[in-house]
Formats: structure tokens, sequence, C-alpha cells
């Protein structure tokens, strides 16, 4: 994957960051979020129509939520039964705005490829 990373700078509450996708069409992404404490439950909000929850994530482990190749993964090993969403997470073209409840507790990682119509 020929991705592009761009910090994450949250907001002032500490749970709120924009990515822009400077392509013209939807750029499916791949998330990593090591969580520095655990997470009973993980809401992801922007980037499905639905926000993304996954559940069970323990301190320093690596969930991996793999738009490209439609896997979840935690240190790896296949997570998708912790996974509730109808979609995989995709960049929308311009501005994302994306909150993740908790997140300042988290060290997080977008990668995507632009796409082009």
């Amino acid at each position: 994957m020929d991705a592009q990373y761009y910090p994450i700078n949250f907001d002032e509450a500490g749970n709120t960051f924009s990515i822009t996708n400077n392509g013209t069409a939807p750029a499916p992404c791949v998330i990593t979020i090591i969580p520095k404490v655990d997470f009973l439950k993980l809401e992801i909000e922007g980037l499905t129509e639905l926000p993304i929850l996954f559940t069970g994530l323990r301190m320093n482990e690596a969930l991996v939520i793999d738009g490209e190749k439609c896997e979840i993964t935690v240190d790896g090993e296949d997570a998708f039964l912790n996974y509730d969403a109808w979609e995989f997470p995709r960049l929308q073209p311009g501005i994302n705005k994306i909150t993740i409840k908790n997140g300042i507790q988290a060290s997080i990682a977008i990668e995507y490829n632009t796409r082009y119509i």
C-alpha cells in the first residue's frame, strides 16, 4: 500500500480530529489503534455512515481495522466478532471529521491511498 500518513492532532476535548482526502473518490483506509488504557467499548464516528463499535480492547493491544482488505485484527489475530459496524472505514473526498471516544488515551494512525474518479 502506497499509503499517505497524516499527523493526528486532537481538539481540546481530546476526541476529534480532521483528515483531508485530496482525492475525488472515497478512499478505504486502515486504522491502527493502540490504547493506553483498557477499552470496554471503543466508538469511532466519521469513517462510516453509522459509528464503528469495537468491544474488549486491552491496553497496548494493536487493533487494526483494515478497510482495504476488510479485516479486523488485534495483535495479528482475527477479531471480527468484536467489530460492530455495517461497513469498513473510508475517507470521503474533502475534510473528514473523525471522533474517537476517549481517543486521547490511545495512539492512532490512519493510512490510505488517494483515489480519483
